[in-house]
């Protein structure tokens, strides 16, 4: 045989038998199945603090603890934790981080010294701000933890922006809410509201922002950035603009808490790009509970015989009854509470038609209205007259649209006139009212309706222009095509309260 021939034999032997092994080796399991990368979770309820506890923190954690593990986290959760017990639950979450994705969650009080954020134990008894590095635990080393583990996705949920309670001694322990923080690369931190304000601990089993956060999360295929964005819209809305949730972001990838596909979400095209938008479901369950007539309309505008349209009717009419029954307060004797009718419309809200009056805009002008209706107020102030004089660029005009627009210098005039005062838009006066006010409408193509806001800036002043009371407010809601309606329910409800600021002003010894 010759050479050429040996040397194809001896390789076709060789082909053969590295064919034949080919069954006996196997891939690394990870490689061969491509399994989803590992989701590890830490969840922190403190709210049996010895001073000032809080009612919801525990029915947060207990709540997104349950809603992570449907959704395939490895959760380790803490309640009601010692500064010890958070130690060594951040130690094992750092632990047990290996290359997936990492999530905290803490409901509870912190704080902020120098610009550095504090989780405060269920057994801190802080009374001096540089207590608080040895006393709490500083948010950056849980950071540290997750940036440590080279996760391509960490997620940080701050539900702890309340006020402090915790300022006993002769230095301030923090300030408001908690400081702003910058994410580092592939992570997203999500405050409950926006860096130094606070947040309310919330009044049903959840508190607003959990609430909100939970529902979102639960949408099949919805990107991470439009859970949150979503929820900020929610809350901002319940809350009447009070509360805006707020992230800082540099995540690099795609990442979704529920499988599914985008189409699951709810998906509108415009020039040929997609956008999440919610469903119908989703929309109804960010509008139910805000109590503004403006948004149950907006969901009748959208959805005239939709699932929810009849409760939407029965809603805004026991709104209405609501707003119809505070305007009938009667003046009380000084000293005394006025007398208050309450709604009598065929919606009944039982114990909830006290906190619906509470939150909603016409809730709120029928306190503002029994404040002014029976706050003592001496005949001569009672008699004195007020000046109004409000700065709105769009009633510049003469007749036409300008004309129609709504007037918050008219609104403030109507409900002093109302609580006894004369009112005039000029000549001279004892008390005068300055301001400005700007309004704001755009189309939200997530929600599919409008957005509209009302800033106003009001002040009052006495004789020799001594300054008695100022009010700053932005309020903001959704709206159908009655976009100007809705700017006017705004605008009457900050009429109402600085009309009611005013009175007190006036009238206080």
């Amino acid at each position: 045989m010759s050479r050429p021939d040996r040397q194809t034999r001896w390789i076709a032997l060789l082909v053969w038998a590295l064919m034949a092994l080919l069954p006996a080796i196997t891939l690394p399991a990870q490689a061969a199945t491509a399994e989803p990368p590992q989701r590890v979770a830490l969840v922190i309820g403190n709210g049996a603090y010895r001073t000032a506890p809080l009612a919801n923190p525990s029915n947060d954690a207990r709540a997104m603890s349950d809603a992570l593990e449907k959704l395939g986290f490895r959760v380790i959760r803490l309640q009601d934790a010692t500064q010890q017990q958070m130690f060594e639950a951040v130690r094992s979450f750092g632990d047990a981080l290996k290359g997936g994705v990492g999530l905290f969650y803490y409901a509870g009080h912190g704080v902020q010294v120098k610009g550095r954020n504090y989780l405060v134990p269920v057994d801190a008894r802080i009374e001096r701000e540089d207590e608080l590095p040895y006393k709490a635990v500083d948010i950056g080393l849980v950071i540290e933890k997750m940036e440590g583990a080279r996760n391509p996705l960490n997620i940080v949920i701050l539900d702890a922006c309340r006020n402090n309670p915790f300022a006993a001694g002769s230095r301030s322990v923090g300030g408001g809410g908690l400081a702003q923080m910058d994410a580092p690369s592939g992570s997203l931190i999500a405050f409950a509201t926006a860096p130094g304000a606070t947040a309310e601990d919330g009044r049903g089993s959840n508190g607003l922002y959990t609430s909100h956060l939970l529902r979102q999360m639960a949408t099949p295929g919805l990107p991470i950035e439009e859970v949150f964005k979503r929820t900020r819209v929610a809350v901002k809305q319940a809350s009447s603009g009070r509360q805006i949730p707020w992230e800082s972001t540099s995540l690099e990838g795609s990442f979704s808490f529920a499988p599914g596909s985008g189409a699951d979400a709810g998906t509108a095209s415009s020039n040929g790009n997609s956008q999440a938008r919610l469903s119908e479901q989703e929309l109804w369950a960010i509008l139910v509970d805000t109590g503004t007539t403006s948004a149950y309309r907006a969901y009748l505008d959208k959805y005239p015989q939709g699932a929810h349209a009849q409760e939407a009717r029965t809603r805004l009419t026991a709104v209405t009854d609501a707003a119809s029954a505070g305007s009938r307060t009667t003046a009380a004797p000084p000293g005394t509470q006025p007398t208050v009718t309450r709604a009598t419309g065929g919606f009944s809200f039982s114990a909830a038609e006290a906190e619906l009056d509470r939150r909603s805009g016409e809730g709120r002008i029928a306190t503002a209205r029994q404040a002014m209706t029976g706050m003592p107020c001496p005949s001569e102030r009672r008699q004195a007259r007020v000046r109004v004089q409000v700065d709105e660029p769009w009633r510049v005009g003469s007749g036409g649209q300008a004309a129609l627009q709504p007037s918050l210098a008219t609104a403030v005039s109507a409900y002093l006139r109302e609580a006894g005062f004369e009112v005039g838009g000029s000549g001279t006066a004892t008390y005068t009212v300055r301001g400005t006010v700007s309004t704001q409408s755009r189309f939200n193509p997530a929600v599919g309706l409008h957005e509209v806001s009302v800033s106003s800036v009001l002040g009052l002043t006495g004789p020799r222009g001594v300054a008695l009371a100022d009010q700053i407010n932005r309020d903001d809601s959704y709206a159908g095509e009655d976009t100007r309606g809705a700017q006017a329910e705004i605008l009457q409800r900050q009429a109402a309260e600085f009309a009611a600021r005013a009175v007190r002003a006036i009238c206080a010894p």
